[in-house]
Formats: structure tokens, C-alpha cells, sequence
């Protein structure tokens, strides 16, 4: 195990974001991060790295922890794609334990995106990316955490796997509530 948090909650401005029993990296861990805009992905990397703290609970790491973080500052003249590969190339000198990225393929064009991918199969501890880009997802990813409902929900499998779990879940919730309507309106009459 890389790091662990216990009895997380994380809020912002009084809202709470996230509620989480229990999380867990372990070594050789691929995990994508997915959720609507506002369900608190940033938030989640930043209260891992240590940057921000929890309002309640343990986060316990016992190896090293580097974020590569979405907003990066300007840096003289260069392009918000030659900002991100030094961003990139900065944590990837150090192969730390625990790589925490935020949209790391932002203002990436696909060649740099394809040498972020066979970077991210080279590391050695663990890792969690957050990103909108499910093709990328799909390759570099055995594993994704769902934000929803201010919790994480964990699927295995890339991106394509997960949506699939997703589905098969929703169309079992949508039976299960038919049935209950059908178990009712059988006890009415």
C-alpha cells in the first residue's frame, strides 16, 4: 500500500464534496479519476498530495507523492503545451511513489499525448489521473473511481469497462424500480 485515507470529508465553502469510508493506492495501482465538472476530482488530488487539508480524516502515505497539477504558471514565452511537458518531464525525473495528474494531456497535441501514455507505462510506483479524455483513459487505466453523489464508487477495468459497468448498473436500477412499481401496484388492487 501507498497511501491510504480513512474516513474522509472534504469540503469547500461549507458544501461538502466528498464522503469516503475508505481509499486505497497500492503499488502498481492505474487509476482514472472521472466526474462531472464541480464533483471535486481537483479538490480530491490536492487533499491526497497534502496541499489541501480534509475537514475530517486520516490520509496516510507511505511513499513519496507528486502532483502534476491542472493550472500550471506561465513559464517566459512557451506554449501551454511545452508548459505542461515540463510539468511533466519535472515529476517524471523523480519516478516517484504516487503520481497524482490533473488533466495532464491539456494543451497536448497527440504525438505528446502518445509519449505521456508510454511515460505513465513506465512508472514505477502508482498513479491517478484525472482527465477528460476517455481515449487516454482507456489506455493507460486499470482502474477508475466514479465522483458521484459526494463519494468515489470503484470499477475495474479501463474506461470502456467502467462505462459498460455503469450501464449494466443503470439498467438494473431501472428494473428493480419497474419491478417495485409493478409489486405496488399489484398490492393497490
Amino acid at each position: 500500500m501507498l497511501l491510504q485515507a480513512k474516513q474522509l470529508t472534504i469540503s469547500v465553502k461549507a458544501k461538502t464534496l466528498l464522503k469516503v469510508e475508505s481509499l486505497e493506492i497500492n503499488e502498481g495501482d492505474r487509476v482514472g479519476l472521472v466526474g462531472k465538472n464541480g464533483t471535486g476530482k481537483t479538490t480530491l488530488l490536492h487533499t491526497l498530495s497534502g496541499d489541501l487539508e480534509p475537514e475530517q480524516g486520516e490520509i496516510f502515505t507511505y511513499a513519496t507523492v507528486s502532483l502534476l497539477p491542472q493550472l500550471k504558471e506561465q513559464i517566459g514565452h512557451l506554449s501551454g503545451g511545452e508548459i505542461t511537458q515540463n510539468y511533466i518531464q519535472a515529476v517524471f525525473s523523480k519516478q516517484n511513489g504516487v503520481l497524482l495528474a490533473d488533466e495532464p494531456t491539456t494543451h497536448l497535441d497527440q504525438k505528446h499525448i502518445e509519449w505521456l501514455e508510454k511515460l505513465l507505462a513506465k512508472w514505477q510506483g502508482a498513479f491517478i489521473v484525472a482527465s477528460h479524455d476517455r481515449a487516454f483513459l482507456d489506455t493507460v487505466c486499470t482502474k477508475i473511481w466514479e465522483i458521484s453523489n459526494e463519494t468515489v464508487h470503484e470499477y475495474t477495468g479501463n474506461y470502456e469497462a467502467y462505462r459498460i459497468q455503469k450501464q449494466q448498473a443503470i439498467q438494473q436500477q431501472k428494473e428493480a424500480y419497474e419491478n417495485y412499481q409493478l409489486k405496488k401496484q399489484q398490492l393497490e388492487r
